[in-house]
């Protein structure tokens, strides 16, 4: 937290660093005259000198992310955009779930009827010119992200220093396995991420009118159907406007949907919604959710019904720690459990799903409510997502379900962060719990309590 309010903020603080002159005693005047004016240059030059150092490594790390996002866009074939603009061009004609890309490996669409619908703004347009606005779209809400986790996890922080501050992290954020390879695919996940935390923990407003909290997530739930788990939590929380309101949003959306075409929306919720293998593998290793490791882990010999029940276990838990985090410690960090759950109950969770880890590390370096040593445990999760060992991991064909040894370990290594990172929660609520009934307060809990009040 010291790195990011520490550089480009003009406080009144800092202001009095500032003007301090330690040959002359508080409230005295420095020297009139040519000698004044160079001690006072002297004085403001190195806070003048480190501003522009800042401001420009932000503009490098800015420069580094796009960069990257172009060296994988304009001469990549992005397959998960591609998918979705097929969609698009089959939302009407009834074969929206019965197609599939022309080109190895043949994917066929998997979203909600109301994503092709998102997607037709780019169906007219050339694939690369298509694939360059995505990705535009895509730095925004990275952006967005990044601004969005810092503000929620350093309280108070002003406007520049925020800004500053993201623009650092652009650079080593696109570093991260989840992040990297939604620009590589062309993936809605930094998309939906973004909506979310915004309406979570903004006030939005559209001219001067008031955006209702949770029309972007019931928006979101509609295109993607894992934010749904953000309903029960709002409702535990008793944040009950923005949880029926997610509720319109969401059968609003899917209405819109119909009105195009009843039969491929009635088709989606009755058959293809369930039919987890329209998108590949259960088991194969880039699925980092709990039924994929559960198959890889075991070699398939755990029964179907047997994962959907621990799914369901872990849902109910998950949701329940959520509530209590957002009670007992910030309501961002019950968002981030909540989203946490979702990703390891879901059939599929893609290592581009994971994008969620970018305030998950924020939290974890920065919130006031972090645990004890959580810049270290940031340190090493963002070691992992940028090594991503699974990808050691012999893939393809049937070899995940012959993993041995260490090959079981890393394999999971992605499921295994999100399995960590649930139940260090828990054990830190439970043991902060335990002190406050002993009457010790932390200071932390005290900070992230004064936070979520502001």
């Amino acid at each position: 937290m010291d790195a990011v309010t520490a550089v480009g903020g003009s406080g009144a603080g800092a202001d009095r660093e500032d003007r301090a002159d330690p040959d002359h005693p508080s409230g005295s005047s420095p020297p009139a005259g040519p000698v004044g004016r160079l001690t006072a240059a002297a004085r403001t030059r190195p806070t003048r000198r480190w501003v522009a150092v800042a401001w420009t490594v932000g503009a490098a790390s800015a420069l580094w992310c796009l960069v990257d996002v172009w060296s994988r866009t304009w001469q990549q074939y992005q397959l998960d955009l591609a998918v979705y603009v097929l969609g698009a061009h089959h939302l009407v004609d009834g074969r929206l779930y019965t197609v599939s890309l022309p080109t190895t490996p043949h994917l066929p669409f998997t979203y909600p009827p109301i994503a092709a619908l998102v997607f037709a703004p780019l169906a007219p347009l050339p694939r690369q010119a298509g694939q360059l606005v995505w990705a535009a779209v895509n730095v925004v809400c990275l952006y967005a992200v990044v601004v969005l986790s810092l503000r929620a996890v350093v309280p108070g922080i002003d406007r520049t220093r925020l800004a500053l501050a993201s623009l650092w992290a652009l650079g080593p954020v696109m570093l991260l396995e989840p992040v990297w390879l939604t620009f590589f695919f062309g993936q809605i996940n930094l998309v939906l991420c973004a909506a979310i935390l915004a309406d979570l923990t903004l006030v939005l407003s559209v001219g001067d009118r008031r955006l209702p909290r949770g029309v972007l997530l019931g928006v979101s739930a509609a295109i993607k159907l894992i934010p749904l788990v953000f309903l029960p939590y709002l409702f535990l929380t008793r944040q009950f406007r923005a949880a029926w309101t997610a509720v319109a949003a969401f059968v609003g959306a899917t209405l819109l949907a119909l009105l195009f075409n009843p039969s491929v929306t009635w088709s989606y919720f009755t058959k293809y919604a369930t039919d987890a293998q329209r998108v590949g593998g259960v088991f194969f290793i880039s699925n980092q959710s709990l039924r994929g490791s559960v198959d890889r882990l075991a070699h398939r010999a755990v029964s179907v019904p047997v994962v959907t029940a621990a799914e369901a276990l872990v849902l109910v838990a998950g949701i329940a720690l959520a509530a209590w985090a957002h009670r007992s410690s910030s309501p961002f960090l019950g968002i981030l459990v909540c989203a946490t759950t979702g990703m390891v109950v879901s059939p599929i969770t893609w290592e581009h799903h994971m994008v969620w880890a970018v305030p998950v590390l924020a939290w974890l370096a920065l919130a006031p409510d972090r645990p004890v040593g959580g810049p270290v445990w940031a340190a090493a999760a963002a070691g992992v997502l940028v090594w991503a060992p699974l990808l050691r991991v012999p893939s393809g064909g049937d070899n995940e379900l012959h993993e041995h040894g260490w090959q079981l370990v890393i394999g999971q290594s992605f499921f295994g962060l999100m399995v960590v990172f649930l139940v260090g929660v828990a054990l830190q609520l439970a043991v902060r719990r335990r002190r406050a009934s002993r009457g010790v307060s932390g200071p932390r809990r005290r900070a992230a309590t004064a936070a979520s009040t502001t």
